[in-house]
């Protein structure tokens, strides 16, 4: 003879497994704590700049060698503004002045050593005279 459940038991189940599909269902998570801050966006291509323009002391073309570096720092923060799914929920948390930022640190980035490669040219050739 088998053992049926009372219904009252029946009627607890529905509702926990109504729950346990509800909790497993995919959920939109914060982006905002995942991203660097504005500050640290700027930090990146400042540090950069700054060892561009150390390493071209001694020869100008020494500030080139870190252009590789400034462009795969640059393609990493605007491919992440890129995502299709990141990136919307990015615009959405933190709004269009961290992808203003984010755009004008990674350009910074790049034109850094190109800068710091200019200037100390620049001062290399007026030192000949």
């Amino acid at each position: 003879m088998t053992k049926f459940a009372p219904i009252s038991i029946m009627r607890a189940r529905v509702p926990l497994i109504g729950l346990l599909i509800f909790l497993s269902s995919p959920a939109f998570a914060e982006v905002a704590d995942k991203e660097p801050t504005i500050p640290q966006l700027w930090m990146v291509p400042g540090i950069i700049t700054a060892i561009a323009f150390i390493a071209g002391v001694k020869r100008p073309s020494f500030a080139l060698f870190l252009l590789p570096i400034a462009l795969f720092c640059a393609w990493g923060q605007v491919d992440e503004l890129h995502d299709p799914f990141v990136g919307p929920a990015i615009r959405a948390e933190l709004g269009d002045a961290y992808f203003t930022h984010g755009y004008l640190s990674a350009a910074a980035g790049i034109v850094g050593p190109l800068v710091a490669w200019a200037v100390l040219q620049l001062y290399r050739v007026r030192a000949k005279r």
